[in-house]
């Protein structure tokens, strides 16, 4: 058996289709026979596209960039999915390694390249590899914390003759649980005067959603969302929601002021920018994760989900926190109405997408995306690092996996990968997209105003483009919102792609410290 006869029966035995890629001349020898392949306009989107779906789905994905230009064009993307903990595994081709001395045409060190941004890296020697490297990928991308492991394949090696050995390999187990710990927790809010959760990523990744809200319900204490989460917080509905907390170390002291004691499920203290506060001066924090990062407070590691179903069994009453009206959101959408603003039209989206996956890169209106679309459980999702250019292909992988999915995009972001909607086209993805236009980097704009007055006004932040015409281009329906926005109900009917741009006032918001 030839070595990209392996390849292919080792994905279709890991049930990793569909490959995303956009292949070279370097690919081409290890994609014959590979059928399920879903082909992006550009590198990244590939890894975008896997990113989404792995989150969503919680396996693994595979993404084949070409040779040393599309790794590089995918630096940011697998950046990314090593801090949204997707397991991705992705493949390259490599240049043929009989004249890799004279370092040819294509040719690079690619793992001096990804360097730490995967987890794992390994170039393919000989055709026995094959079966075993990709096993073996499968695995460390599933061990926590998940994440993008990579694997490249010269030319010449995929031509070799091996044997394909049926080879076992294993998932990792994370059903982990510390039996002591959990006493101890339970202590420690018994003697807290003033308790409170936070939910992290993994509560939503590990599937504890029901099992912290029940927990915050017996407390009766507030429960907040770690900062710049890159999935579904706590539960919207619930009581004990206390809202999200700020990126910023003097906002999160403030959120938290009143707290002795903050027990953290699986989440991280995301900051940004730097203030020179230190974080929770005074205050006990505890942090149950199965991906330990030891920057602050106590950890314990372990499945939250099973963590809290143990904690459950021995909860008792402590506080009786229950959330008030926002009123000064009500407030807001009321005034925004008159001028179309985001508060006024996410609302209004919330009514036509219940039910809908959130993809958000509104970036200077994610606050409010957060805050009106609400979380439930594997609702909501964006990019960990910051970057732009994510959320399109993203929404796109999660649509192989879910029918209602809407990307909530800002006019700046959307033209990081464009060409997504031409994989969204051709694939006739059910991908809903919603384009918040303001006219420019508003998110840079509030950033400047903050820290360095005068430079809002910098005409490099400003710019506008016919987004419209460049979706239909591409071959996706779209429209521009009205004053009373009668296209959102447009936008969320049938299985087909649409794009809504939908035009939001200039003014700069004030969401920095």
């Amino acid at each position: 058996m030839k070595g990209y006869e392996i390849f292919r029966k080792t994905i279709e035995e890991l049930k990793l289709s569909p490959m995303f890629g956009n292949p070279g001349s370097t690919e081409i020898p290890i994609l014959r026979g590979v059928g399920d392949y879903v082909l992006t306009l550009h590198d990244s989107i590939s890894v975008g596209m896997a990113d989404g779906l792995a989150q969503y789905s919680g396996r693994p994905t595979i993404a084949n960039l070409h040779t040393l230009p599309g790794v590089a064009n995918s630096m940011s993307f697998i950046h990314t999915a090593r801090l949204n903990h997707s397991p991705i595994i992705v493949t390259s081709g490599q240049q043929d390694s009989r004249h890799a001395f004279y370092e040819p045409l294509l040719w690079h060190d690619l793992q001096s390249l990804v360097g730490n941004a995967v987890k794992y890296f390994y170039e393919v020697k000989n055709g026995e590899d094959i079966e075993r490297v990709m096993k073996r990928a499968y695995s460390i991308s599933m061990e926590p914390p998940a994440g993008p492991v990579f694997v490249s394949f010269p030319m010449d090696v995929v031509d070799q003759d091996a044997e394909y050995r049926n080879l076992p390999y294993s998932v990792p187990n994370t059903e982990l649980i510390d039996h002591g710990a959990v006493e101890k927790v339970l202590q420690l809010i018994m003697q807290a005067s003033n308790p409170a959760l936070i939910a992290g990523a993994e509560v939503d990744q590990f599937n504890a959603n029901e099992e912290l809200e029940k927990f915050a319900s017996i407390l009766g204490i507030p429960v907040y969302t770690e900062p710049l989460s890159n999935r579904a917080g706590f539960n919207s509905e619930s009581m004990q929601n206390a809202g999200d907390l700020p990126p910023a170390t003097t906002a999160i002291n403030l959120a938290l002021i009143k707290h002795d004691l903050i027990l953290n499920f699986g989440g991280e203290f995301t900051l940004y920018p730097y203030l020179p506060s230190p974080l929770l001066p005074g205050k006990k924090v505890v942090t149950v994760t199965m991906t330990p990062s030891y920057r602050f407070g106590e950890y314990i590691t372990g499945n939250p989900k099973l963590f809290l179903m143990e904690l459950n069994k021995s909860a008792e009453k402590k506080g009786d926190f229950v959330k008030s009206p926002d009123n000064s959101l009500t407030n807001l959408i009321a005034r925004e109405r008159r001028v179309m603003g985001a508060s006024y039209l996410l609302q209004k989206a919330r009514k036509e997408f219940s039910g809908h996956v959130i993809v958000d890169e509104a970036i200077s209106s994610s606050l409010l995306v957060r805050k009106h679309m609400g979380y439930s459980p594997r609702s909501y999702f964006t990019a960990k690092s910051g970057q732009l250019g994510w959320g399109m292909p993203a929404a796109a992988g999660i649509s192989l996996k879910v029918p209602r999915v809407l990307e909530i995009v800002g006019d700046g972001s959307i033209i990081y990968t464009i060409q997504t909607l031409w994989t969204i086209s051709n694939y006739n993805l059910p991908v809903k997209i919603l384009v918040l236009d303001n006219g420019g980097y508003t998110i840079l704009k509030s950033f400047s105003a903050s820290f360095y007055p005068g430079l809002e006004k910098a005409p490099y932040l400003t710019f506008s483009n016919n987004i419209l015409k460049i979706a239909e281009s591409f071959g996706v329906e779209s429209r521009e919102a009205d004053p009373d926005l009668n296209e959102l109900k447009w936008l969320s009917q049938g299985d087909s792609p649409k794009l809504l741009v939908a035009k939001v006032p200039k003014t700069i918001p004030k969401l920095f410290i």
